[in-house]
């Protein structure tokens, strides 16, 4: 992606799991003998941190010629070539039944473009899908205009933790902040002697909007939170809006509200920006 910070993701994959562990579910992962959609999913249920995208470029590095990437571009790429309708493209983390699906699906579209080699290489799949989801039509454009529009859930958490780190924060997913209160991201960073600032982001899809708002009621008792985040769509915050409305001030000045497709497209953004960035080769690798 392009991010400046890179460590990140190692960081909390390691906070999460034991190395000794994680070196042994990735041997398994990439190298044992269950069925795929088995190993995918222990992997899941195991390792912490890490999301689709990065296990399945992980996969296919590792042996092109049987898996298959699955990130935002390559869910665009296969939504734009129809394939929406039989395969999971709304869905950011997949089970392991649906990556087989997937998989198949990337050898199919390479026995297309490539009809003279036998052995696939999902590789350059993905190098296909990249251009098709930048250059081509995008179908959920018209629809991403409708203030009740979807989204994963977990997608937005992922997006918002690589922004928090690619903004220079320490970000993580899944934080306990307060007392009863467990938020899906949190933005800390120390400012010179004056200590620990932190921004609270929770992403409601459906769900209670009380228990949103306790939940946010209890995050602010920590002392070093500045400002409290909900991410939805458009219908979801004017809703959860109407009912802040009735609280305190100070609790109704705390929030801010972001949409969910603006996360989506803050991502992007910071991504061709470090892209730039990174071709100044301002800092150089030793």
């Amino acid at each position: 992606m392009g991010w400046i910070n890179k460590d990140y993701v190692a960081d909390r994959i390691l906070k999460s799991t034991d190395f000794n562990t994680l070196r042994s579910e990735l041997k398994k992962l990439l190298y044992g003998h269950d069925p795929l959609a088995e190993r995918y999913d222990r992997f899941f249920e195991i390792v912490r941190g890490i999301g689709p995208a990065g296990i399945t470029e992980i996969l296919a590095f590792a042996d092109p010629s049987q898996y298959g990437i699955w990130n935002d571009k390559s869910r665009k790429a296969l939504d734009v070539l129809g394939l929406g309708e039989v395969l999971p493209t709304k869905k950011y983390r997949i089970s392991g039944s649906e990556y087989e699906e997937v998989v198949e699906a990337l050898k199919s579209i390479f026995r297309l473009i490539e009809p003279g080699r036998t052995e696939p290489d999902l590789l350059y799949v993905d190098l296909f899908l990249f251009f098709i989801a930048t250059k081509g039509t995008k179908r959920e454009e018209v629809a991403i205009e409708e203030e009740d529009y979807d989204f994963d859930h977990d997608e937005i958490v992922e997006k918002l933790v690589e922004l928090g780190s690619g903004l220079g924060f320490e970000a993580s997913s899944e934080v306990q902040v307060a007392k009863g209160a467990r938020v899906d991201v949190l933005w800390q960073a120390k400012i010179a002697n004056l200590g620990v600032v932190s921004y609270v982001f929770e992403v409601q899809r459906g769900g209670s909007i009380d228990s949103l708002i306790l939940n946010l009621q209890r995050a602010k008792n920590n002392p070093t939170v500045q400002k409290l985040v909900v991410v939805a769509n458009t219908r979801d915050l004017k809703r959860i809006k109407d009912e802040v409305e009735s609280l305190s001030e100070e609790f109704r000045k705390s929030i801010a509200y972001m949409e969910a497709k603006d996360v989506l497209r803050a991502s992007e953004l910071l991504s061709e920006l470090n892209g730039i960035i990174s071709k100044l080769e301002l800092v150089k690798s030793f």
